[in-house]
């Protein structure tokens, strides 16, 4: 056995939970790490969350400062910047002691890095202070863009509270049934989903847990999960209910107290999950009010002073928002003033939809001269003296940033080498002179790291996988069972192999981890930006500059290997010679999608359940058994398109370690909203022609789903099964798939005849 598939650093003998760095969006020095979230030494309750107590007290140090600085007092200033960089790190790691669903939330991790953007900024003007020598040679100027770069850190500041808060409302937990309803309540999971009663059962099945039925589940097989060593990362306990008793109902009519008396030995442990449950409920209840009060507090200081939105007077003709307030239709220059203005800080998606889509509408040459433009926009006309350069620093500082983002994580080196150098020379010959050199250098960095990788395409995958490894480290796979053919196999002879070898518990799981690394080696040899192209090349019969050219075949590689999978296992069911024979190989087929599932692989899951569900060929009155039935209705409604297959996506877009994707889903998606136009009227002034962002937001949300799914499994290939595994599903490649269906039909009905033919023997 060798290890090709993502090579674990260990190699145990069993599964084992491997530690991973959790991932930060922006790193940097400046930061002290000493109390950040992954420290252990430090308590993991909420109750630490003092935010409310610690917040009004940075606002004085930020107070005094901005006194000193309307004084003209250099020395204050001095004396004070020093304890206003405490104060804002401070806040930052009250805010990293929240739950870490809400740290790991794209929202939040947008508004952090926008935090330390501005951070870093006000930094770079006042370390200038250090020096007790320095004195500005514009003492009014140096002042007035500290307190710039200030109320753009406090800005940003407010702007990641406010996404905070309501991360933290959609975590707040429901309350409890009360207990004097408890023994009136139908027995249910230890989730207790009350508005998906499915999605339990569902879930219950697909983990394999199938042996009990829905009514008659035990609570002594639910898996509970242990809370990560991290503050602020809390898992909800397992309820543990009481089964109802004779002796229960007898006393219900009794006084509470007297119940409690005699149930006692059961209460104890619902008490400590009671208490834990409350106690975390209380804890979200109070981090969500502590944050709202801490904005409200924003408005003493700054009210009108933070960055505002400030219409621009094309608005009306090149932008669109819908009822929601979403924007919808933009020109060019119109988006770039969009994101470039405040007022995008509540779209958040809408910078990956514009970088991962703009190329489908417009050029890098063209998007950089739009940028450029927005950043030596001339406001003063527009602008009173005292706003015109405060909203030309906040534009500055955007432009700047989205640059950096362009190339960090979006950079395409065979279409945007044309703009690396005016690029270059933007950063040395403007940047550098209107911003802080830490902010400007970080942008040259980047360029710098772009130039000496070959070929640079952005971070955004290396990024993503770095997340979800960090929030959801991998499990290493192997399994010690060999199959008895095992000597043949190696040798190559795979003739007379069959599947039914491998029907044990130890030889399904050989099977479904060498499946998974045959389709994860298939799979992370696309990018899924090249994917998409692919598609809407398909679907609109246009050429898209840039794909590279085996992108199509790699595409189409992954998914041609997923349908040859789901033919064969078609072909072993419809081959049987019995109808007994038939119902033990479609549950053989059933257990298999349940394992791949289990580890989240959908696609292998996807084309051999599919293939247990073709009734028109199968039948639709085969007596499978109950457990089996369950493993069918619920895949069945995991994969369901009645709601464009929502449980897939939540599944997928959970982000809870590796997985491996079926393509239908995004293929449907995109290739569906190619049917949207590209460029359209604006309704309130006909004839400006604006790009319809309706057609690029699901393609981006695609995108970044199929990214989700390159974090790596770890996996102990065993060699001799790939290829027998792969050889035998790629020879359902070498005929069209039309001929296929019709030899599967011809199977098919062989059964069915055979079947009236013995039937018609016996009644003669």
């Amino acid at each position: 056995m060798t290890n090709t598939v993502t090579q674990s650093p260990t190699k145990p003998l069993a599964i084992k939970r491997k530690a991973a760095p959790r991932f930060e969006p922006e790193p940097e020095d400046t930061v002290d790490n000493s109390t950040s979230s992954d420290n252990p030494a430090v308590s993991s309750t909420l109750h630490i969350f003092d935010i409310d107590k610690t917040f009004p007290a940075i606002l004085d140090p930020i107070r005094l400062f901005r006194e000193a600085a309307n004084a003209q007092d250099i020395s204050s200033m001095r004396s004070l910047y020093s304890t206003v960089l405490h104060a804002l790190t401070t806040v930052i790691r009250s805010m990293s002691r929240l739950p870490k669903d809400v740290r790991d939330a794209s929202s939040y991790r947008s508004a952090e890095c926008g935090f330390l953007h501005y951070r870093l900024c006000f930094l770079s003007h006042v370390q200038l202070l250090d020096d007790k020598e320095f004195e500005p040679v514009c003492r009014r100027q140096y002042i007035r863009q500290s307190l710039e770069s200030l109320d753009a850190a406090m800005s940003s500041l407010k702007k990641l509270m406010q996404v905070a808060e309501r991360e933290m409302r959609q975590l707040k937990p429901l309350p409890d049934i009360p207990e004097e309803c408890e023994e009136d309540a139908e027995p249910e999971t230890a989730e207790g989903n009350t508005d998906q009663p499915n999605e339990a059962c569902r879930t219950s099945l697909l983990s394999g847990d199938t042996h009990h039925s829905i009514e008659g589940s035990s609570t002594d097989g639910t898996c509970v999960e242990e809370a990560p060593d991290e503050p602020g990362a809390l898992v909800e306990p397992q309820a543990i209910r009481r089964s109802k008793r004779g002796l229960t109902a007898i006393l219900k009519p009794l006084s509470l107290s007297l119940r409690r008396k005699i149930s006692q030995p059961f209460l104890k442990a619902d008490s400590a999950a009671a208490v834990d449950k409350l106690a975390t409920r209380a804890g979200h209840a109070r981090a969500t009010a502590n944050i709202g009060n801490s904005i409200a507090l924003f408005s003493e200081l700054f009210d009108g002073k933070l960055e505002n939105f400030l219409p621009h007077p094309d608005d009306s003709t090149e932008l669109f928002l819908d009822r929601n307030g979403v924007l919808q239709l933009a020109s060019l220059k119109g988006l770039v003033r969009y994101l470039t203005s405040a007022v995008s800080d509540d779209d958040l998606e809408l910078s990956d939809v514009f970088f991962l889509c703009f190329r489908y509408f417009s050029t890098p040459a063209l998007v950089l001269e739009a940028f450029i433009e927005r950043y030596k926009e001339d406001l003063s006309s527009s602008l009173s003296p005292d706003q015109a350069p405060v909203q030309s620093m906040h534009v500055k500082m955007r432009v700047a940033r989205l640059l950096n983002q362009w190339v960090d994580l979006h950079w395409r080196h065979s279409e945007d080498q044309e703009v690396f150098a005016p690029l270059l020379h933007f950063a040395f010959s403007s940047l550098s002179l209107d911003l802080p050199r830490k902010v400007s250098s970080k942008l040259i960095e980047t360029l710098h790291n772009a130039a000496c990788s070959k070929e640079h395409k952005g971070r955004r995958i290396e990024k993503t996988v770095q997340l979800i490894q960090g929030s959801s480290p991998a499990e290493e796979l192997r399994s010690l069972w060999e199959p008895r053919d095992k000597k043949a196999m190696v040798k190559g002879e795979f003739a007379n192999i069959k599947l039914s070898n491998f029907a044990s518990p130890q030889g399904m799981e050989l099977l479904t981890h060498q499946l998974t690394a045959l389709l994860w080696e298939k799979y992370q040899d696309f990018q899924p930006e090249d994917a998409a192209r692919f598609w809407v090349e398909e679907a609109t019969g246009k050429s898209t500059c840039g794909v590279s050219t085996d992108a199509g075949t790699k595409v189409t590689t992954y998914a041609s290997f997923e349908k040859a999978l789901h033919l064969w296992a078609l072909d072993i069911i419809l081959s049987a010679q019995s109808m007994e024979d038939r119902i033990q190989k479609v549950q053989f087929v059933l257990e298999w999608a349940q394992q791949c599932h289990n580890i989240r692989n959908y696609a292998g899951s996807w084309a051999l359940f599919s293939a247990c569900d073709r009734q028109s060929l199968i039948g639709s009155l085969l007596d499978i058994g109950v457990r089996h039935q369950e493993i069918l209705v619920a895949l069945r409604l995991f994969f369901s398109h009645t709601n464009r297959m929502k449980a897939y996506k939540d599944a997928i877009q959970s982000g809870h370690g590796p997985t491996l994707p079926t393509l239908v889903l995004f293929v449907g998606d995109i290739k569906r909203q190619c049917g949207n136009e590209e460029c359209v009227d604006h309704p309130n002034a006909p004839g400006h022609k604006l790009i319809n962002l309706r057609r690029y937001r699901p393609l981006t949300r695609a995108i970044r789903d199929m990214e989700r799914c390159h974090a790596p499994y770890y996996i102990q290939r065993v060699d001799y099964v790939c290829q027998w595994m792969e050889e035998v599903i790629c020879s359902y490649l070498n005929r069209p798939e039309a001929e296929w269906d019709d030899i599967l039909f011809e199977k098919s009905r062989h059964l069915g005849k055979k079947i009236n033919r013995e039937c018609s023997i016996y009644i003669q």
